[in-house]
């Protein structure tokens, strides 16, 4: 039984958007678990301690990537071949910058890291491939710095995080906010380095998927885009 979805990987940096050409087979799994430390303690046993943080989301199923277009499971006519897919999945498995994951109806639209990649041809298919591919949620990480002081007498370490405190930010994720520039560049990434993808303008309307400091990350076009929020408003 096929699942009614679509499933999308969107290389950002590059402007790609590579969609598979048959849905999950059997199953698509999504597992986000708690975070846990499983202790033995002596003359009572194993004990389970709930620690601070949430672990990475994990993403995964099977699929099949066929030789020739079959309209009977195909989402599209104009579909790569196996070994171009492969090639594909392979080059973003190992680079290092994320990809975008969407999968519709689930609502899913993240940046991910493919971790696994897992190949196979079956008999009487010559040509077809079947993949098991994972994704492992993206999650930036928190940057923390070591500042020492010195006295004639002692020195002393403090732990300082050199990252802005979204806490305070005056946003939400999913606000809808109005751009309050002339015009907004829309980029590939949360800051002025990443590449340009478009622009928006004077009183138009985006939904913030995702913070990253004074940057976010927004529903734009089909694959969305990053804007500062210095240029706009709720």
């Amino acid at each position: 039984m096929l699942i009614i979805l679509d499933v999308y990987i969107v290389d950002e940096s590059k402007n790609y958007t590579f969609h598979f050409p048959v849905n999950p087979l059997e199953k698509l799994s999504i597992q986000k678990d708690k975070k846990i430390t499983t202790v033995d303690i002596l003359d009572f046993g194993e004990v389970d301690l709930p620690e601070k943080g949430e672990k990475i989301t994990e993403i995964s199923f099977n699929t099949l990537l066929p030789k020739k277009y079959d309209k009977s499971y195909c989402r599209y006519k104009n579909i790569m071949t196996p070994v171009a897919t492969i090639k594909l999945l392979e080059y973003w498995k190992d680079i290092e910058q994320p990809v975008r994951l969407i999968i519709t109806q689930f609502e899913f639209n993240d940046l991910v890291f493919i971790s696994k990649l897992i190949q196979e041809e079956r008999a009487g298919e010559p040509g077809d491939k079947y993949i098991n591919i994972s994704f492992r949620k993206f999650r930036e990480a928190k940057i923390q710095i070591y500042q020492s002081t010195a006295t004639s007498t002692s020195t002393t370490a403090q732990l300082q995080d050199n990252r802005t405190d979204n806490s305070s930010s005056a946003y939400q994720d999913g606000d809808v906010v109005t751009v309050t520039a002339s015009a907004l560049n829309v980029r590939d990434g949360p800051g002025t380095s990443y590449n340009i993808l478009g622009q928006v303008y004077n009183g138009d309307k985006l939904t913030i998927f995702r913070q990253y400091d004074n940057w976010a990350d927004t529903y734009w076009g089909n694959h969305g885009g990053y804007v500062c929020l210095d240029y706009v408003t709720k």
